[in-house]
């Protein structure tokens, strides 16, 4: 980090250029994973160069993450590990710099990008250096903007339809990398859809890392989550989930069929309906153009099958349908939600 240079140990540029273009026209769209935030402090480049663009604290040391550690022996010892300075964003220097390595990735030819950690600058608030071309101490926050504006300019000279998404972008980032990427506990049921509260229609994308994700799964049907499938955190192959494939590809083609109720619909959250149990539920509420509300009730537990009972006022008609069994059949006020699943009740 940050630099975006091909690996030669894995091939070569032209090879990897090549690969994508070949991906693509099978009409699959090659999206790049990338960090700009960072600095590795063990490489050439940070000691030559990067150093001096790292943010300060009052003291003039570079403030610094942990950086990434895997399961080895010797990173497990915290003997090799990766360790990186957080970059100050207030600079225009460095911006520059994170502007040139994004070129990098477009002169790839991929249809988009996800910028890893485009949320956060480690513990870094604001940057002490005086001599990075403004006034100390530097908002480092400040900076994110202001690098956003360049990204989108050298991109839009390659491709007016880059996607540009983000690991949870905070809200104003938003407006830069409108797909918001991250992950959620649905172990505990604490997750919590705040951004879909601010616009309920923003493409918002969760993880499933598991080999049978059927809770995470749920909730992000309830919550209208793009679905991205992460075998073993990225260290494994779509291949080695067939039960969490077969069962997201029918939760999709659920919300296809009914897109007019759990898709092209406005997220209410809770409102609109009240749902009680007897045991672990999460509920959502959504309401489509025609003022016509569906209620998705997940049942958390993992043991038995929940007892629920719906109240949707001034409700006319209603049908139910589930993932498993998508054709839609009348819905009574008492519903029965197996473990592990989830229903749809929409209103007609």
């Amino acid at each position: 980090d940050p630099s975006q240079k091909t690996d030669p140990g894995l091939g070569t540029w032209q090879e990897l250029h090549d690969a994508i273009a070949q991906i693509q026209a099978k009409g699959v769209k090659m999206i790049l994973f990338a960090k700009l935030v960072w600095a590795d402090l063990t490489t050439e480049w940070y000691k030559r160069e990067l150093y001096k663009y790292a943010a300060m604290d009052p003291y003039g040391n570079a403030y610094m993450g942990n950086g990434y550690g895997y399961l080895t022996p010797t990173q497990l010892a915290s003997i090799n590990n990766h360790r990186r300075a957080a970059m100050d964003f207030c600079s225009q220097e460095y911006r520059d710099i994170a502007t040139k390595e994004f070129q990098k990735l477009l002169a790839l030819g991929s249809a988009g990008w996800l910028f890893d950690e485009v949320w956060r600058h480690g513990p870094v608030t604001y940057c002490f250096s005086p001599d990075h071309g403004y006034d100390p101490p530097g908002y480092i926050y400040s900076g994110d903007i202001p690098l956003a504006r360049q990204l989108h300019e050298a991109a839009a000279k390659v491709t007016p339809d880059f996607l540009y998404a983000g690991e949870a972008p905070q809200d104003w980032q938003m407006q830069y990398y409108p797909l918001s990427y991250f992950r959620i506990n649905a172990v505990s049921g604490n997750s919590k859809p705040a951004y879909r509260y601010l616009d309920p229609q923003a493409p918002l994308m969760a993880a499933a890392t598991g080999i049978d994700d059927r809770e995470m799964l749920n909730l992000m049907l309830a919550y209208r989550y793009i679905i991205s499938y992460e075998p073993y955190n990225f260290k494994g192959h779509v291949t080695d989930f067939p039960l969490i494939l077969a069962y997201g590809k029918k939760i999709d083609d659920l919300r296809r069929r009914y897109r007019a109720w759990i898709w092209d619909a406005e997220f209410r959250d809770t409102l609109g309906a009240t749902v009680t149990s007897d045991g672990s539920h999460r509920f959502s509420v959504f309401q489509n153009a025609a003022g016509k509300r569906a209620v998705v009730i997940v049942n958390m537990g993992s043991e038995r099958e929940l007892t629920a009972t719906l109240d949707i006022p001034n409700t006319g008609r209603l049908v139910t349908a589930t993932p498993e069994q998508p054709d839609a059949h009348p819905a009574f006020r008492t519903l029965h939600v197996p473990a592990r699943s989830v229903v749809v009740v929409m209103e007609h």
